[in-house]
């Protein structure tokens, strides 16, 4: 992530607008397609993997290669809605695995939890 400091509103909103262009200029085909249903996995500069579900699209044209998602990683295994651009998505997956690695993540957080507070043995983590 990159922040740029913004003298004024009017900056701040073409600052956005030349950031949304240039991803809308990355947009593959296969990208543009992806619609409610689907299941991704995309990976961080940071080498840290999201995988999400998209719940929905937009209908205006400035939004249309945003969809809105529920995504999960190791950082944030209950899951976050948010918008994500299809320009930054590597590759869908199918529903299956989808569900096996978020389920993975939120067993993981809840024993990390249950560790935490004295609640977890060797036993239940091996289950994982």
């Amino acid at each position: 992530m990159q922040i740029e400091p913004c003298e004024s509103i009017e900056e701040l909103v073409r600052s956005e607008e030349f950031a949304r262009q240039a991803a809308d200029s990355r947009t593959q085909d296969w990208q543009r397609q992806i619609k409610k249903g689907d299941c991704f996995k995309r990976l961080t500069p940071y080498g840290l993997e999201i995988f999400g579900e998209v719940l929905k699209g937009y209908e205006a044209e400035d939004l249309k290669n945003f969809r809105v998602c529920r995504c999960y990683s190791f950082v944030c295994p209950e899951g976050e809605i948010g918008d994500v651009h299809v320009s930054t998505i590597d590759s869908l997956i199918d529903r299956d695995t989808f569900e096996m690695v978020k389920n993975k993540l939120i067993k993981t957080w809840r024993l990390a939890l249950k560790w935490l507070n004295g609640e977890a043995n060797y036993e239940e983590a091996m289950v994982i």
